[in-house]
């Protein structure tokens, strides 16, 4: 009988071993990966979710993106991403918790790494959100001032320039001589609306009359004018019988009175804007956003403007402090402008030296001249800023034409300015703007911001709100072959494969 060898019968159920084993790593190698990236897509889904469920007001109101990111001083960013990633992991119910499931995730569990809130970095995070504002949306608002300044007071008027701008951009004709000869149009237009600006500035200039009550004839005790002002105030001076605002900042939650620390984490995140474009940018953010003395709110605050630029904690002392800043620098526009205007030198210097002749003093001629120049220039400037106040517009140097008061007699009935040439109220709120301390200015307009959206939904907190966040998500699959726990110890592994992935997301440009 003969013998049957098995060699070729071992070697091929070797080899299918081995062929079964590769495949089976394979398989699980493919599939490690496919939950490696699904876990990858679900943490970056689900902090996408988080941060998509903004703020609606602040987004209305403001032009500002935040979410939500802590409800009663604990957060809430770890809980809401292992929401959303529960359900981007898990899209059939009740089949997440199976235990038997070998593909789906389970065990999920999220921890932050970073989160930035509005509130951090000692007012830079707020600055950055304003600026990307600024730089994107706020364009069009920036396009509206400087179209005014230029003297474009209708779109109309300037409607040629621009068509003739967004042709240029738009041109499908690239060669030289096409833009050349666009850039010629728009030069030839931009000259043409400067000269109709001048002429109408030339215009109101031979237009512009001094009001009643500035002539020599204005008979004005100064002693009962002082008595007047040192009796009423000065703020009582300029804004007249017009009652003022009561309204108080006194609330304990503002976000100017959080603690120190809390202001100062993240202070890596970025620098508060020192250079004059920046600052200049979040100033118009802070005159289109937020009201003044003249442009008042039917609630709440009335004087915003007033309380980010001095701090004062209530709307009467935020409106004094404005008013003696800005006649600070009124009165040395003025002083400057008198000491070159030689009619009005020479007349306080013959005044001058009658005083001190009739009290033998000549030697103090020159002290006195300042002084009555001074007192000139105070006067003016009172005159000055009871226009401003009223809505009026002050040049920022003074001429024969808009100088008011003709003689060194205050009076107190007059009124300056003019409603077309020169600076308003809120012109010159910009120019203290820049002067003030960016990091106090921010947290301020965080408090106008807060104290108006309040309004509407009382729970709001601006320290709760987050800009940026980095969070891990940690999530565990069974293994794809046998589990068995004895099996497991004698290997020393966990109980099932774990994936680990960081997901980062940013408002703005960061």
């Amino acid at each position: 009988m003969k013998r049957c060898r098995g060699q070729i019968t071992v070697f091929m159920a070797l080899s299918a071993l081995s062929l079964f084993s590769l495949f089976c790593v394979c398989l699980e190698g493919a599939r490690s990966a496919c939950l490696d990236y699904l876990c990858s897509q679900a943490a970056d889904s689900a902090l996408r979710s988080v941060f998509a469920a903004y703020q609606g007001e602040t987004l209305r109101d403001y032009g500002l993106l935040m979410s939500r990111g802590r409800e009663f001083g604990s957060s809430t960013l770890e809980r809401d991403v292992e929401h959303y990633a529960e359900k981007y992991l898990s899209p059939a119910v009740n089949t997440f918790q199976s235990r038997g499931d070998r593909v789906r995730m389970r065990a999920l569990e999220a921890s932050a790494k970073e989160a930035v809130y509005m509130t951090d970095g000692r007012g830079a995070v707020y600055s950055q959100a304003v600026l990307d504002y600024m730089k994107t949306s706020g364009l069009s608002l920036l396009l509206q001032e400087v179209l005014g300044r230029l003297g474009l007071y209708s779109e109309a008027e300037g409607g040629g320039l621009l068509e003739t701008i967004q042709g240029m951009i738009l041109d499908k004709d690239s060669s030289l001589e096409g833009i050349l000869g666009s850039y010629q149009d728009i030069k030839e237009q931009a000259a043409a609306l400067q000269e109709e600006a001048r002429l109408k500035a030339e215009e109101e200039e031979r237009e512009y009359e001094a009001p009643p009550g500035s002539s020599e004839d204005v008979k004005t005790d100064w002693r009962e004018q002082i008595k007047s002002i040192w009796k009423s105030g000065l703020i009582a001076v300029i804004t007249g019988s017009e009652s003022l605002s009561d309204y108080s900042w006194n609330q304990y939650d503002l976000p100017s009175r959080l603690p120190e620390e809390e202001k100062t984490r993240h202070l890596e995140y970025g620098q508060l804007p020192v250079n004059l474009t920046d600052r200049l940018l979040i100033g118009e953010y802070l005159q289109y956003k937020m009201n003044c003395y003249t442009e008042p709110a039917d609630t709440g605050s009335r004087y915003e403007t007033e309380y980010v630029l001095t701090g004062r904690k209530t709307d009467k002392g935020a409106l004094e402090q404005v008013v003696g800043e800005l006649l600070l620098i009124r009165m040395g526009f003025n002083l400057a402008y008198l000491s070159t205007d030689a009619e009005k030198v020479a007349m306080a210097e013959l005044t001058a030296i009658a005083i001190m002749s009739f009290l033998a003093l000549p030697q103090l001629v020159l002290v006195l001249k300042w002084v009555l120049l001074s007192a000139w220039a105070l006067a003016e400037s009172i005159v000055d800023l009871r226009g401003l106040v009223r809505g009026k517009k002050i040049p920022l140097w003074k001429t024969k034409q808009s100088w008011r008061l003709s003689s060194m007699k205050l009076d107190l009935s007059a009124e300056g300015g003019s409603d077309k040439r020169g600076l308003s109220y809120e012109d010159y709120l910009r120019i203290l703007f820049p002067l003030g301390n960016p990091s106090d200015q921010a947290y301020r307009m965080m408090d106008v911001m807060q104290a108006r959206l309040r309004q509407e939904r009382p729970e709001l907190a601006v320290k709760d709100y987050l800009v940026q966040a980095l969070v891990s998500l940690k999530a565990t699959a069974a293994y794809l072959y046998v589990d068995a726990p004895l099996i497991r110890d004698l290997m020393n592994r966990p109980s099932a494969r774990q994936y680990t992935r960081d997901a980062f997301y940013a408002y703005g440009r960061r």
